[in-house]
């Protein structure tokens, strides 16, 4: 797709998810989106087949949004995984509380007898990989000794964030929500530290929660983020014998693949300029093909394409 259409697809979808968060799915038309952006309704569904579509095109705009923020903070070196989790918890946060707007009208619509939104199975895959990527992360924080327990702490993660989503979506209230990521860690903190200290037997243990994704999850071996991918490419690159010139180059190209996979529509032909460039260190080969494996998986996971 080109930069124009892509462009015109993104404007599209931010109109539109103004309009929802403002009147409602149910009471806006695709006549008035395509007159908020200055196209026709013959043109609206050249992008968006029905409002079906361009429904279910905002819920993955949104949930991409919000994803690609919670991972581009693993790339922050600096901060430990506590620290990370910390950042991550408050990036989730902001980037609802900025739909907020939309999540209300969604619960008006539905109220009044709007049917509820389909969750579609590609999300429910994304929602499995998230739970994976939070044991690791537990892992990392805790130590080995907190593996049996991460799903209980998982539920609870989970149960709290959900309650601090549900305060978040009445207006007017004073929160703050650096001080909500603060709470929510300093809590999980004492959690681990009871649950470890108290060593009872998991609510879910790990051969449940397994034996769970194993019949529900369609594809277990779907790819990781491609950010996670570049992320360790950019470490690895940091130990490689190479002059500056090139290794800065490669590091050029990685945040380059990086910046355009986090676009509505990434672009397929600087995506493999970019990879022809890293495909030249031997060294990183293994990534680099994980890398170019991925983004195909990873584009078509994107809103539809014209």
């Amino acid at each position: 797709m080109s930069e124009k259409l892509a462009d015109k697809k993104k404007q599209i979808l931010k109109t539109a998810l103004q309009l929802f968060s403002t009147k409602g799915i149910s009471s806006t038309s695709m006549q008035e989106i395509a007159e908020y952006c200055g196209m026709s309704k013959g043109s609206l569904y050249l992008h968006f087949k029905s409002k079906e579509e361009l429904e279910q095109s905002i819920y993955l705009y949104c949930e991409g949004m919000i994803r690609d923020s919670v991972m581009q903070v693993e790339q922050e070196h600096l901060l430990t995984p506590k620290e990370q989790l910390h950042k991550q918890v408050e990036v989730l946060l902001n980037r609802l509380e900025e739909l907020r707007e939309f999540a209300i009208m969604q619960l008006h619509d539905q109220h009044m007898g709007g049917k509820k939104p389909a969750i579609s199975q590609c999300l429910r895959e994304k929602h499995i990989h998230a739970f994976n990527w939070f044991h690791h992360k537990l892992v990392q924080i805790y130590g080995e000794d907190i593996s049996p327990y991460t799903m209980d702490l998982t539920m609870f993660m989970t149960g709290m964030l959900t309650g601090y989503i549900r305060a978040l979506m009445i207006p007017g209230l004073p929160l703050n929500v650096h001080r909500m990521a603060e709470h929510l860690i300093h809590l999980l903190d004492d959690v681990a530290a009871s649950t470890l200290r108290d060593q009872r037997e998991p609510l879910v243990s790990m051969q449940v929660w397994s034996k769970w994704v194993e019949q529900f999850m369609v594809n277990p071996d779907k790819p990781r983020h491609p950010l996670m991918v570049t992320k360790q490419m950019k470490d690895q690159l940091k130990d490689i014998a190479m002059d500056e010139s090139s290794r800065e180059f490669a590091l050029e190209s990685i945040q380059i693949v990086e910046k355009e996979l986090l676009e509505l529509e990434p672009r397929k032909a600087i995506l493999v300029g970019m990879m022809s460039n890293l495909e030249q260190i031997q060294e990183l080969a293994p990534l680099s093909g994980e890398l170019k494996d991925i983004y195909q998986l990873y584009l078509s996971s994107r809103p539809d394409r014209t």
